[in-house]
């Protein structure tokens, strides 16, 4: 999608919204004015899509592997995987060793599943394996318990941050990356975001459409 076209529909969802039917530019200080807040929300709202829609909503062609990302991957001695993960993830679509039969989700290295994994004989195996979030300084690891093999390989799918550095206010023609399933939801999202400062009561309606075009309730909170 184009900037332009976000612009352009965004305005129309928040008017068909409007309760007394005033048209949204006149609450705003001019046409350019309303244009930045706008294109000022798209970053927030393509990330939170991203995040939080059904995977199968996304569309594989966005998805990415670990060498894209620059990320790496080891298995030591006692068979524990290790990821560092690459510096742009978002969301982790599939993360499993070759040697195991599902992707079981990732859990806090602060939670009790986490601790566990400390004890060799309580720990996770290829059978019944876990993968565990950690971080150090800057850096984001997964650790995968266990390998069945020192040779096992890794399978590793995520989605990326999106690269909105070239959507500005003077590139009203620059694409965004949206995926084509989403579209809907990612104006109403933007435009749930813009309204937010404005009128809440119409955001919220906003944020509740988008919502349902993600596949889950259309009604507001």
């Amino acid at each position: 999608m184009k900037v332009r076209e976000i612009v352009t529909r965004v305005r129309s969802a928040i008017d068909e919204l409007s309760q007394d039917g005033t048209d949204f530019a006149h609450l705003t200080e001019d046409e350019q004015n309303l244009t930045r807040i706008i294109i000022d929300k798209i970053g927030y709202a393509l990330v939170y899509i991203l995040e939080n829609a059904p995977l199968e909503l996304l569309g594989s062609d966005g998805f990415k592997d670990l060498a894209a990302g620059g990320g790496t991957f080891t298995i030591d001695a006692a068979l524990v995987g290790k990821v560092t993960l690459p510096a742009d993830l978002l969301r982790i679509v599939e993360a499993r060793l070759s040697s195991w039969s599902h992707f079981p989700l990732p859990v806090a290295y602060t939670s009790d599943v986490a601790l566990m994994q400390a004890d060799t004989y309580a720990r996770g195996s290829w059978d019944r394996p876990v993968n565990v979030l950690t971080h150090s300084g800057a850096n984001r690891y997964l650790e995968m318990y266990c390998a069945k093999e020192p040779t096992d390989t890794l399978i590793f799918t995520y989605v990326g941050k999106p690269d909105l550095s070239g959507v500005t206010e003077d590139a009203l023609d620059v694409d965004v990356a949206v995926p084509a399933k989403l579209e809907a939801a990612m104006i109403y999202q933007v435009a749930g975001l813009t309204m937010t400062a404005f009128r809440e009561e119409i955001a919220n309606n906003l944020f509740a459409i988008a919502r349902s075009y993600m596949g889950g309730e259309a009604n507001a909170d």
